[in-house]
């Protein structure tokens, strides 16, 4: 998944200790950065730099959506 630090926000590489550049990258789909986006530290967006739909109001949570 690609994301964005968010704005005013400092996001480290948990393994590295390196700062995620403001431009983005992609990073693992994995609990640190689903968390990191649903807690709106960095934001899921594609490559170009648009936001996609995974927000953290769109996030899985188990709760089933019938």
């Amino acid at each position: 998944m690609f994301v964005k630090p968010a704005p005013d926000r400092l996001v480290r590489y948990p393994a590295t200790n390196q700062p995620l550049p403001a431009e983005g990258a992609d990073v693992p789909d994995d609990a640190f950065w689903l968390r990191r986006v649903r807690d709106g530290d960095v934001i899921a967006a594609d490559a170009a730099g648009a936001k996609t739909a995974l927000a953290p109001d769109n996030l899985v949570t188990g709760a089933s959506a019938d």
